[in-house]
């Protein structure tokens, strides 16, 4: 892994655990100032890992931190 995925990955966490009401792909992409399709790629690997937790809603994905509090209130 290069040391700028890691880095990506640790704003991406950092940006979530600080909004832990929920953040689009739109949102996080924004913030960061990343490209959608590399927000995108990212969140699916961070999911994959059991870091972060997505919920659908309509259209949208919102992306929270796996805390037992979030875990408690989505599932």
């Amino acid at each position: 892994m290069k040391r700028q995925d890691g880095d990506i990955k640790g704003r991406i966490l950092k940006l979530i655990s600080r909004k832990p009401y929920g953040l689009s792909i739109e949102e996080i992409s924004r913030e960061l100032k990343i490209n959608r399709a590399t927000t995108v790629k990212y969140l699916a690997f961070l999911e994959g890992q059991g870091r972060i937790l997505v919920r659908e809603l309509g259209k949208a994905k919102l992306h929270y931190p796996r805390t037992r509090r979030v875990e408690a209130w989505l599932l």
